[in-house]
């Protein structure tokens, strides 16, 4: 008979050579009651094999010969998973000795909560703007100074779900990448379930620190984002289905959620804006880079590349 754990990690992994270990590393030095295996989904080129086989033998390692998205990685690693709680974290994130402790005593205390999630501070040092700028493009919404709440969708970079959801909803659509899990957990709201955020929960993500590898993702969430749009009724839908309406407002929308950003920043941590000046230039760029993705993704029909 197969064993059994309360908890199953599961991580996504591609060319995760610089973050692999410190990611292994925090999760096997879990100060934690409760059993858990660690399954890494990796398609990578790079040395991360040879850092997982050589000092993490514990680990439930699936090495794929093609490059996979974090969608299918992570329904492979459900699938092969045998915990009663599914937490996710992803091969560029380092959690905290609680982490896993905190979501399975949390999760007892809510059991009619489907998913809980928590919240992400930057990994990058100080003098890295380029990371600075990714971390204020994309987690806003979930830094630790935001009050707990139940929320519509949280990140799969530091997110749990209990093991029936998967059972009864299906797994992530990777057509959706990288917006997979916010297709996800809409469905999930649709339906009735709940999805709590815990800030107190958190992990470091540790962003891209290069600016053409920083625009190029830019591009790549905007057109998901449009793309998304057309399909689910979420903020936004109205504007990317009419295409008369996208000409008109359309340039906003970079404008818009520059002020939103500085906004959340300024209400919950304005020392991060002070601290980091440079990462505002950087965050303007790239929001022009989003909008230029957002753009070929409204004019371009599903699956296209702009």
């Amino acid at each position: 008979m197969a064993e059994t754990f309360e908890v199953s990690v599961i991580i996504p992994s591609y060319n995760s050579e610089h973050t692999i270990f410190r990611c292994l590393s925090a999760l096997s030095r879990q100060k934690c009651r409760f059993s858990y295996e660690i399954i890494l989904v990796d398609s990578s080129v790079d040395r991360t094999p040879e850092i997982v086989r050589q000092h993490f033998p514990g680990v439930d390692y699936l090495h794929l010969e093609k490059k996979t998205d974090p969608g299918t990685a992570r329904n492979l690693g459900v699938q092969r998973s045998r915990g009663r709680y599914i937490l996710f974290i992803d091969s560029d994130c380092i959690a905290p000795p609680d982490w896993i402790q905190r979501y399975v005593e949390l999760h007892h205390r809510m059991p009619e909560v489907a998913g809980i999630g928590g919240s992400v501070v930057n990994g990058n040092p100080p003098e890295d703007p380029i990371g600075w700028a990714g971390y204020m493009a994309e987690f806003r919404e979930y830094i630790p100074e935001q009050p707990a709440a139940f929320v519509p969708h949280l990140p799969t970079l530091n997110l749990s779900y209990k093991r029936w959801v998967f059972d009864k909803y299906g797994y992530f659509d990777p057509h959706f990448y990288p917006q997979e899990d916010l297709v996800f957990n809409f469905h999930l709201v649709q339906q009735g379930e709940k999805i709590y955020f815990e800030p107190s929960i958190t992990v470091k993500h540790l962003h891209r620190s290069n600016l053409q590898a920083f625009l190029k993702h830019q591009v790549r969430i905007g057109r998901i984002t449009s793309q998304v749009l057309k399909q689910i009724p979420l903020s936004g839908a109205t504007i990317v289905r009419r295409k008369w309406l996208f000409i008109i407002m359309g340039p906003l929308l970079p404008v818009v959620k520059f002020f939103r950003t500085v906004k959340v920043f300024l209400q919950r941590n304005p020392t991060i804006l002070r601290r980091h000046p440079m990462a505002m230039v950087i965050l303007k760029i790239g929001l022009l880079y989003w909008f230029w993705g957002f753009t070929c993704g409204v004019f371009s029909e599903w699956g296209e590349s702009p």
